[in-house]
């Protein structure tokens, strides 16, 4: 008993036509080339053919022929229509996607309206797509785009299958096809962008992500993906990051502390150190700079054969300073190399030009603490009880005080 049958293939001058088959015994299709001409003879050679494909005979109920025989003939009533210049065209545009289900009738696109099969084989993919049945998904949603070239809900879907099949490259033009058709819609122009940076096409993004700030300039994933490009190009990307931190704190710390690569692709100063050696040489805690390390967003290299990590000196300081830009460490400049300086207590930078700092004065009788004009400074008898009891003992000797 047949499951499913379906248009497989059409010739441009619908001279012929493919078609392909499943019965309940066959998962794999059959695809069946037949000539158009009348329907019932069409419907006779396909079971014909079909049973010989299959090598085994088989009955088939009238119900079933009828219908097969109805399905042909709409093939050869659009072959007639396409012949007609002034006549009507949805006969041929919807024949590619004719389908007949015999297990579940109300799959079956046949007689269906163009809205009733869109809608039909939006369902369709995102049934086989849950199934990871990634090749129908896509077929369906092809189908989709032939009765409604402009319907989102098929790009959203074909992007997702082909990220869960790992073809990311058959995105971009999936993409472009979806700007050209929304030039206005910000979600797929940030979809290329980000996809031109997983491909590694820096300038490819960095153009892309311009071209999305110019329709939106306060777009903060766009501005941070903006930056990412330009540090991958060894370009500051440091404007773009502060403006995303105004516009939304919460989002670049997240990017700068979880995602974001601050590895240049032409770094040629790459040498080998150790965590605790950036840790001491930035002031920044062991404990987060391995924290960083095992999140990727420090910015390292596989290493030369030592067994030590390498960095570039030029990409470590961009780290750092975009760091203590977002307040995510303390401001302040990394020791030098080799020396261990101590934070001063108090910033002497600020003192007018000739004045003396503390290092510079010895104390004396008038700079001593706790004097007042060299002599020490006047204490006070403790003040008698409310009560008139005793007075309280002084802290200080027993001498008459003037």
């Amino acid at each position: 008993m047949f499951e499913r049958v379906e248009v497989h293939k059409i010739d441009t001058d619908l001279d012929w036509i493919e078609v392909s088959a499943t019965d309940k015994e066959h998962d794999a299709p059959a695809v069946i080339r037949l000539v158009v001409n009348d329907g019932k003879q069409m419907a006779h050679v396909f079971l014909q053919r079909y049973m010989t494909k299959r090598e085994r005979p088989f009955t088939v109920a009238d119900s079933h022929t009828r219908q097969l025989e109805e399905f042909f003939e709409e093939g050869c009533m659009a072959k007639v229509f396409a012949k007609q210049p002034t006549g009507s065209n949805d006969l041929v545009a919807l024949l590619p996607t004719n389908t007949l289900d015999f297990i579940h009738p109300e799959r079956a696109s046949f007689r269906k309206s163009r809205a009733a099969r869109v809608r039909m084989f939006l369902e369709d993919s995102e049934r086989f797509l849950q199934r990871r049945r990634f090749e129908k998904t896509l077929h369906r949603l092809g189908w989709v785009h032939s009765l409604d070239p402009n319907n989102e809900e098929a790009f959203e879907l074909k992007i997702i299958c082909l990220r869960s099949w790992k073809k990311m490259a058959e995105c971009v033009p999936v993409f472009e096809t979806w700007i050209a058709a929304h030039p206005k819609r910000l979600e797929p122009r940030l979809g290329l962008s980000e996809m031109w940076l997983y491909l590694e096409q820096n300038q490819r993004a960095k153009d892309a992500f311009q071209e999305l700030l110019a329709i939106s300039p306060n777009h903060a994933l766009g501005l941070i993906g903006l930056a990412q490009a330009k540090t991958k190009l060894g370009e500051d990307g440091a404007n773009e990051l502060r403006k995303a931190w105004v516009l939304d704190p919460a989002l670049t710390i997240d990017a700068v502390e979880g995602a974001f690569d601050f590895r240049r692709l032409a770094a040629d100063d790459l040498e080998p150190r150790s965590l605790a050696d950036i840790a001491r040489h930035f002031r920044i805690p062991l404990k987060r700079v391995m924290a960083r390390a095992r999140k990727g967003v420090l910015p390292m290299h596989p290493p030369a054969g030592d067994g030590l990590m390498r960095f570039s000196d030029k990409d470590l300081c961009c780290h750092d300073r975009i760091l203590r830009m977002l307040g995510l460490e303390i401001g302040g400049e990394p020791a030098a190399a080799g020396v261990e300086a101590q934070t001063p207590l108090f910033n002497t930078d600020e003192l007018p030009a000739g004045e003396p700092t503390d290092a510079d004065v010895a104390p004396t009788a008038e700079t001593e603490p706790n004097t007042v004009g060299g002599q020490p400074p006047r204490r006070r008898a403790a003040p008698a009880m409310a009560d008139g009891g005793p007075e309280q003992p002084s802290l200080f000797a027993d001498e008459d005080l003037t």
